[in-house]
């Protein structure tokens, strides 16, 4: 049982941030350029490290970006004739194949540490491919979804299930709108029989999405047929529209009121990197803060991402380096004005 405080507020955002993402490895060697190596070296006493220092900052709400490594893409991929070649983050029984980090079981570490901590743990189901939600595609989220239920479903930290494939916010794929009908609706199959499929593994825990926010006049329509089965979404990159898209603003607009009419929960990815080139680094305070006042009505707000991005000082290893200190330090004394404020 947990003490829930609730305080009286005109908008739902807290203001700060409830939560991250954590990549066991990143996805991109090239955007992970500053710390990917240092993350793969990683033992599992250091993910429990990692996640305290989440913790102190009250980023309580864990993402496990993806339990699986597979670097390919929808329509791209030949996987069902292949068959799937992706590594594990954990020692899974379904595929051998294992992802080259140091730690034996980094799921494992993050769960017992957010247990300890009082923490929410979503798991990352995938990657079977980017974008991809096909009857294949399907199939392989239940069977992983079942394993990792097996294995990890006794953690009280185990809150709920991320799908890690993301979409664009116009659910229209890169092979544009020729195939769009047809990605569309395999969208929401997989929604309506995946909820449905883990409705019977633990009736309790939710499914989130992390789709982007570009593009939402081209699917407002078709976004509540696919909410009806997801019970939260996620949205990132508000602050950052395509020239000729609309606001930030609108488009949060736009999806309260899809979540609304679905009775679905709204909640935001934010990201805290810039890019420099390619790679992904910390993004300064200002723009954490400005984010957090400019979109108030979110009911949650995670970020993206804590590993190689934030680290305690009194982290053993902290990929990333100091950039990620500061940004932690920065952090941690706005966290700390808004607590006395309140």
């Amino acid at each position: 049982m947990r003490n829930l405080e609730v305080l009286p507020s005109d908008i739902r955002s807290t203001r700060t941030i409830d939560g991250a993402w954590v990549g066991i490895a990143h996805w991109s060697e090239e955007e992970g350029r500053h710390w990917n190596s240092t993350i793969r070296r990683l033992t599992d006493a250091d993910w429990h490290d990692q996640i305290r220092g989440m913790h102190s900052l009250g980023m309580d709400t864990v993402v496990i970006q993806e339990s699986f490594r597979n670097q390919e893409y929808y329509g791209r991929n030949r996987i069902s004739s292949t068959g799937y070649k992706g590594l594990a983050y954990y020692p899974s029984e379904l595929f051998p194949g294992r992802a080259q980090v140091n730690a034996h079981d980094a799921i494992e570490a993050v769960l017992s540490e957010a247990d300890r901590l009082q923490m929410n743990v979503f798991l990352g189901v995938g990657m079977y491919a980017w974008f991809d939600f096909s009857k294949d595609s399907l199939d392989w989220h239940k069977k992983v979804a079942q394993e990792l239920w097996h294995r990890y479903g006794h953690h009280p930290s185990f809150y709920g299930w991320y799908v890690s494939e993301e979409t664009y916010g116009s659910l229209i794929p890169d092979q544009g709108e020729s195939v769009k009908d047809r990605y569309r609706q395999e969208v929401i199959t997989f929604f309506r029989e995946f909820q449905a499929f883990c409705r019977q593994l633990a009736p309790e825990k939710p499914i989130m999405l992390a789709p982007n926010a570009h593009g939402m006049l081209k699917s407002q329509d078709v976004w509540p047929v696919v909410l009806a089965h997801l019970d939260i979404v996620c949205p990132f990159a508000f602050h950052r529209m395509p020239e000729g898209d609309i606001t930030g603003e609108q488009s949060a607009q736009i999806w309260q009121a899809m979540c609304d009419k679905a009775q679905a929960h709204l909640w935001m990815d934010m990201e805290a990197f810039l890019f420099e080139g390619v790679a992904l680094i910390p993004r300064p305070i200002g723009g954490l803060i400005q984010d957090l006042q400019r979109f108030p009505n979110f009911e949650k707000i995670l970020c993206y991402q804590y590993s190689g991005i934030f680290n305690s000082p009194k982290a053993r290893v902290q990929p990333g380096g100091s950039p990620t200190v500061v940004l932690y330090r920065d952090y941690l004394a706005y966290r700390q004005a808004r607590n006395q404020e309140n």
